[in-house]
This record gives structure tokens, sequence and C-alpha cells, in this order.
């Protein structure tokens, strides 16, 4: 089953006002929180990022890293900007995990560390989910 996680709606349920911006680790820890009530565990994700606006180290941290290591088991990013990645691929590789970004045209690119990354998307492959193209790269076909 592929949960699907609306970042920026989450935000407005864990934040009294409107905010849309990710910083400081109690913004990223309730977001977090609120997220872990509805997601099953040892699931695959997608995160979208669309309509946030910065993401700091201590958010993907709080967030992105956190699910992954405890609830999450394999997560694909969606609607992320080149300023989430830069927040999120470092706390990836602190860690030695590893997420997929989801390009405009479908294909995945991995974030974080790639030995993790090739089980994964083996994985993705095995349940259809994505599947290798002619180029060689990942596409996904659901999510």
């Amino acid at each position: 089953m592929i949960q699907h996680i609306k970042i920026q709606e989450v935000l407005q349920q864990s934040i009294a006002g409107f905010y849309t911006d990710l910083v400081t680790r109690p913004t990223g820890r309730a977001v977090r929180e609120n997220i872990e009530r509805d997601l099953l565990s040892d699931t695959i994700a997608v995160m979208d990022f669309t309509g946030v606006g910065c993401l700091d180290y201590s958010c993907a941290d709080e967030i992105v890293a956190k699910l992954l290591r405890a609830t999450v088991r394999v997560l694909l990013l969606r609607g992320t900007s080149d300023a989430h990645r830069d927040a999120i691929e470092p706390v990836l590789q602190g860690h030695g995990l590893a997420a997929f970004l989801e390009r405009a045209d479908g294909t995945l690119e991995v974030l974080g560390a790639r030995e993790p990354a090739a089980t994964l998307l083996d994985e993705l492959v095995a349940q259809r989910i994505a599947a290798r193209t002619p180029g060689g790269s990942i596409a996904l076909t659901a999510a």
C-alpha cells in the first residue's frame, strides 16, 4: 500500500496560523507526530512538498529521517525544490538513509546513501510501483 502525505496540509493542521515554511525542530516534530498518527508502519509513502516554502535541516531531520528510521520503508519525495533537496540530502547521508526524488518526467533520483537505495529500487520494481526504462533510469508506474 502506498500512503500519500501532503506536507503543506499537515503543516496547517499541526501549527496554529498559516505557515508555508518548515523551520525549527519543534515545528518539524509537530508535523512528524501528526503524520505518524495516520501512517501505517513499514509502508511505502509519497511525501508531497508542493506549497512548502523553506525547509531547514532540523525539520528535514525531524520529518524525513525520523520517519524513515521508524515507520516508512520506502519514501518517494514529490514537489520538492532545489532548496528542499539541499536540506534533505545531507540529513539522509548523515544517517545512512535513502529516499527517492520524483522528477517532473516521473523518473526517480536517489537522495542520500547509495547503498540502501539499490535494494529499495529493486523492491519498487518487484512491487511494480516503478519500472526500468529503456534508457536505464527508473520511473514510477504507480503512486
